[in-house]
């Protein structure tokens, strides 16, 4: 990952949103079709067009926050705020993703770019933010351990907002 390694962090950090988007774009098409194939109910069938503003207003949020954090804050805590984004990726490539096509023995739309980009990116930003110090190990855990819980949240406003809009 030469490439990676020549860019400052402060510059590989954009590199978040902009996957977080790739990801999306993944998932999006498929994400009625799938739910509707599942032999077990997961969560409630959505449309791909609420599925779509679900992501979209994700998708904003990530660069906004990442602009935020990036440009105004630019220092640790920007940092952390941006890594706390990684963080629910990483998560996210693990439960759903990985999970749920283990378990449904199928695609499950989002695994590719969970597999191919989430997870080798998430590595390698976590272990460059850790040798440069500008996470600690307790920080990084804690990012972790609150993820899940900000993943579910985001999700079901964001899934929320889509069927609002949808109408």
């Amino acid at each position: 990952m030469s490439f990676l390694d020549s860019l400052p962090f402060d510059r590989l950090l954009w590199l978040v949103p902009i996957f977080f988007a790739l990801h999306n774009l993944e998932e999006a098409p498929f994400m009625e079709n799938w739910s509707k194939r599942l032999p077990l109910k997961i969560h409630p069938t959505v449309s791909t067009r609420q599925f779509v503003i679900a992501v979209t207003f994700l998708t904003l949020g990530g660069f906004l926050v990442a602009y935020f954090g990036l440009e105004y804050l630019a220092n640790q805590t920007g940092y952390l705020i941006v890594l706390g984004i990684q963080a629910i990726l990483l998560v996210n490539a693990f439960v759903p993703h990985i999970a749920s096509t283990i378990r449904f023995r199928m695609y499950s739309p989002g695994v590719v770019t969970a597999i191919l980009m989430t997870l080798p990116f998430s590595f390698y930003l976590f272990r460059r933010a850790l040798s440069e110090s500008v996470l600690n190990r307790a920080q990084f855990w804690i990012l972790l351990g609150i993820a899940p819980f900000a993943m579910v949240v985001f999700a079901l406003i964001s899934l929320q907002l889509g069927k609002a809009l949808d109408r």
